[in-house]
């Protein structure tokens, strides 16, 4: 990004961040028209063939971006490991900071800097496969998006490091996510859905034993890599070449997983969407190409496994002050609760 200077007059050293918000809006206008989104960690400004993120300065139970050093650690970390799978995507760390008029400006390596920004090409939304699977058009087309996947995911997965992780050590990142899992289905504010809740924990508790024999199997292959950790229909993006974006970058053991993990937790989320096709089609092609995956039960638990990490992401949104979209989440949660009640034996 060259640099960009702001008109505005300065503001207070002791702005919030929806002032900054407003600020960094107002520069990145200069450039053109910016659409303003906001998700759970962060600001999206979407400009005509640009994407700017700036991080929130947010902590909870799995990161910290309270202080502008941890949030450029996490941008560069962001950016270096999209670039595995997205490498023309992810274009730099912007800098943000004030010019001797105390006015903000991007992109001036010698700016005080307050903050940073991700800075991304935009990508066409009509071609997201989520968007894909919405407008309903014919299935050979989607078909061919989804085959010209399997390359990209093979070369992807087949040059991954693999974990040196034992069995019982990656299943006590499991136990984790499950027990925070527990602590939000089982608040208070829920208490109508705990039976149902407690009875699907238990069922998936019951079966971690044997789970544990056929994981060490994984792990002995070396089919336990680092992978995307986040792989949804949203983002995965048909351009010429498969771009896959957005990955989870604040925490590497929640990427270390089985690729058909991934695989699954995609078929799932395109599945909610009306496309429960795609991940066995997925499954099935990638066994062609990285050879066999793991035992019917041990896909089914990470099934299960991902329906319950969803279910409450859905439920936390309603135990924050004014959630985005409230009539959205209990609704949604149920729905993968539903799927989990579906997989389990």
């Amino acid at each position: 990004m060259s640099v960009v200077r702001a008109r505005q007059p300065p503001m207070a050293s002791h702005m919030s961040r929806n002032e900054l918000v407003s600020e960094v809006r107002t520069l990145l206008a200069e450039a053109g028209p910016v659409e303003l989104t906001e998700t759970s960690k962060s600001w999206l400004f979407i400009g005509p063939d640009k994407v700017f993120k700036l991080k929130k300065a947010i902590r909870d139970e799995l990161q910290d971006l309270t202080h502008l050093r941890e949030r450029h650690d996490n941008t560069l970390t962001e950016i270096d490991l999209n670039r595995r799978l997205a490498p023309d995507l992810y274009l730099g760390a912007v800098r943000l900071g004030r010019n001797a008029d105390g006015c903000l400006a991007a992109g001036d390596p010698c700016l005080n800097t307050i903050d940073w920004l991700v800075e991304m090409r935009r990508l066409p939304a009509e071609r997201m496969l989520d968007a894909q699977i919405a407008a309903g058009g014919p299935h050979a087309m989607l078909a061919k998006h989804v085959d010209a996947l399997v390359p990209v995911l093979a070369a992807f997965y087949g040059s991954a490091p693999a974990t040196r992780l034992k069995a019982p050590e990656l299943l006590t990142v499991q136990e984790d996510q499950l027990e925070m899992a527990r602590q939000v289905l089982l608040n208070p504010r829920f208490a109508g859905h705990h039976p149902r809740i407690r009875a699907i924990l238990d069922g998936l508790n019951a079966l971690r034993p044997k789970m544990t024999a056929m994981l060490a199997r994984r792990v002995h292959a070396g089919g336990i890599v680092e992978g995307h950790g986040d792989l949804r229909p949203e983002h995965i993006c048909f351009c010429d070449v498969p771009v896959i974006y957005d990955c989870l970058e604040f925490n590497r053991t929640l990427r270390l997983v089985d690729p058909f993990s991934e695989i699954a937790f995609l078929g799932l989320e395109c599945a909610m969407l009306g496309a429960d096709w795609i991940g066995p089609h997925l499954i099935s092609a990638l066994e062609a190409s990285i050879g066999p995956g793991p035992e019917e039960q041990l896909l089914r638990f990470y099934q299960v496994c991902h329906a319950i990490v969803r279910a409450r992401l859905s439920f936390a949104h309603m135990l924050v002050p004014m959630p985005r979209t409230p009539e959205k989440w209990i609704p949604l949660g149920l729905r993968y609760l539903e799927v989990a009640e579906r997989l389990l034996p």
